[in-house]
């Protein structure tokens, strides 16, 4: 709801702050207006009185001779009593002949003379004693229906036209709070118009979801980053008119300025890993040097922008441009610029929206469009819970015909028009974060080429670059510079994450042997890597390069093995490769003392010990065994049965 209150000029500012409050989830913003019946419209500082007010549902967006129009309307009284309030409902005298007209009219409802079509007093309901007409006690609401009966407006029967609406509020004499719309009046006399929408579906998850809830009509194309999909939701555009935009849907025109098709051509692999749709451009400029890159790359058609293309009223809404060296440039769509931005700003909450678009776009049929494209483009305003009010109404109007993208674009009598070669813009993102963007990604590909599964990291690092290089981005070109700078921190976070991380320096105490190298897995999924050493030095041979794999946020010893030729200290190279020989981490550089003549003579030295032991034991053997078997005197002894006296 809304509140109007200035009680003196020393508290006008805290008025201020009590509508703020109090109008926060409002559907429609105040606006003053005239009275009915000619009624003087006092100035908003002169009000000393306070209200609360909104219009329920919707302000009705077409009428005619035979039709009732009916406005509900929310009055309170939320900071004090209030007498003599009344509501009322006018129209334009005049209609509004311009979409510009229609918002200095809801900006300002009482610029154009208007007459009452019905009114109404507001009373609070009481369960005791009545009130008098007009009454709101503090605290207070009342909903007010105000309806003019069919043949009331006292608009022309013979002709359509836009014109205006208000719902005022008054106690006493003072007009507190207004809303406005337009309205379209007898649409079944507007000329024809065929209506194309397209919707750019591309964000964050939930922005997706809300984009493809407000686009959820079967009539609207859809543009979409595949890699911002679900699953489902990639499933679900097998039934609708679908087209594919690079990752992150990619400020192209920025790509095309700054000379650097391998963003496109990696924002399209990207894409590609998702979907088999034909893709589209959405570029910010229609120039030679963006239709060019965008139709070497295979795209279909090229859309300008309406947001920042700044082409003006299009002389049709599909063009053939002029070929660039012989190249036959893509088919340009050239959205309606005034009906975009309607679509795209509007709250779909506003109970004013329908009637605006209606509205723009009958006015666009009385100039002769014939036809139009709508895209809100990705920073359409949306509720995310259901389709698009605005955009059904437009679609179901009388004087609408529905047109499928495609029918569009293979219209074979398509004005020709000779684009400007190259328009570079301030908000171009410029070559250094097109070749850096170009840069993290190809070493991304490498690290996720080494991975034995997926990576959730991986895959978050290069949306972090696409995101950073999106269209919505030119809106902001310090922000692009944050974003960017925070998307290749985290990209180089990730390429860093598989590191060698022995020690500088290490020991070889003999002429062959195996150097123990350490190296430590921060990703999330396992990696195979092939460890590749390589000596500076010809006093160190490395003998082969050892391919491990390390399991995921653990590390691993991988031995090495070398030939020392001669002593020294060596430096040597060490790099993770995959195995396709691309570099995975980059070269560190390790010392390693060779020592070869140590471990030889400690050999020998340990041989020579191990030989005289050998022979001691040997010795000792033979001494102990010949001392065994030495023969020694026996001893007389008596046989039993035998004497000295028996011989």
């Amino acid at each position: 709801m809304n509140v109007n209150t200035v009680a003196s000029p020393v508290s006008r500012f805290a008025a201020v702050a009590v509508a703020a409050i109090v109008c926060g989830a409002a559907g429609g913003g105040a606006a003053f207006a005239s009275a009915p019946a000619e009624r003087g419209v006092p100035a908003a500082e002169e009000v000393e009185v306070a209200v609360e007010a909104s219009v329920t549902g919707e302000f009705p967006a077409s009428a005619g001779p035979g039709t009732r129009m009916s406005v509900l309307v929310d009055v309170g009284a939320p900071l004090t009593d209030l007498t003599s309030v009344s509501t009322s409902l006018s129209v334009t005298d005049v209609p509004l002949e311009s979409a510009d007209a229609i918002d200095a009219f809801v900006m300002d409802p009482a610029s154009i003379a208007s007459h009452a079509v019905a009114d109404s007093p507001v009373t609070a309901s009481s369960g005791a004693l009545p009130l008098a007409p007009g009454s709101l006690p503090v605290g207070t609401s009342s909903a007010v229906a105000l309806s003019a009966a069919p043949g009331t407006l006292g608009l022309p029967t013979d002709t359509w036209g836009v014109y205006g609406v208000t719902v005022s509020v008054t106690v006493g004499q003072d007009v507190v709070w207004s809303e406005a719309s337009p309205i379209t009046w007898q649409p079944r006399l507007v000329p024809p118009l065929d209506v194309t929408v397209v919707a750019s579906i591309s964000g964050p998850n939930e922005r997706v979801a809300s984009l493809l809830g407000a686009a959820g009509d079967d009539r609207v194309a859809l543009l979409v980053d595949p890699s911002a999909l679900t699953i489902s939701q990639r499933l679900g555009l097998d039934r609708r008119e679908a087209y594919m935009l690079p990752a992150g849907n990619l400020d192209i025109t920025s790509v095309a300025h700054s000379e650097a098709p391998a963003m496109l051509d990696a924002a399209l692999a990207e894409s590609r890993r998702y979907s088999s749709l034909p893709w589209l451009a959405v570029a910010a400029t229609a120039d030679d040097a963006t239709a060019a890159l965008a139709t070497n790359a295979g795209a279909v058609a090229v859309l300008a922008d309406p947001r920042w293309s700044g082409n003006g009223q299009p002389a049709a809404s599909v063009v053939t441009a002029v070929p660039v060296d012989d190249l036959d440039l893509a088919p340009v769509i050239l959205p309606d610029p005034a009906l975009s931005a309607t679509l795209a700003s509007q709250p779909p909450t506003h109970p004013a929206t329908t009637a605006r678009v209606l509205a723009v776009a009958a006015l666009r049929a009385g100039d002769g469009a014939g036809s139009v494209v709508v895209a809100p483009g990705d920073g359409w305003v949306v509720d995310g819970t259901r389709p698009s009010r605005a955009v059904a109404m437009l679609l179901n109007a009388p004087f609408v015909t529905a047109r499928p993208l495609t029918a569009a674009l293979s219209d074979p009598d398509r004005v020709s028009v000779d684009l400007p070669d190259n328009t570079p813009s301030a908000a171009d993102s410029g070559s250094d974060l097109a070749v850096g963007a170009v840069s993290a990604l190809d070493r991304l590909d490498v690290m996720a080429s080494a991975a034995d599964a997926p990576s959730a990291m991986v895959a978050d690092a290069r949306r972090a670059v696409f995101t950073a290089m999106s269209l919505a981005d030119r809106a902001d070109p310090e922000r692009r510079a944050t974003e960017f700078a925070a998307a290749a921190d985290r990209a180089e976070s990730v390429i860093n994450a598989v590191v060698v991380t022995s020690g500088n320096t290490l020991n070889l105490v003999s002429s062959t042997g195996d150097v123990p190298l350490t190296v430590q897995n921060n990703l999330d999924v396992a990696v195979t890597v092939r460890v590749a050493m390589t000596s500076r030095s010809p006093a160190l041979v490395t003998k082969a390069q050892p391919t491990a794999t390390v399991e995921a946020g653990s590390e691993a010893t991988v031995l090495v093995p070398v030939t020392a030729v001669s002593n020294g200290d060596v430096n040597v190279s060490v790099a993770l490769r995959n195995e396709d020989g691309q570099t995975v981490a980059v070269a560190q550089t390790l010392r390693i003392k060779v020592r070869a003549q140590w471990g030889n003579a400690a050999t020998g030295v340990f041989t020579a010990g191990l030989v005289v032991l050998l022979i001691a034991g040997i010795v000792r053997t033979a001494r102990r065994g010949r001392k065994d078997t030495r023969v020694r005197p026996a001893d007389s002894t008596n046989v039993a049965g035998a004497s000295d006296t028996d011989a």
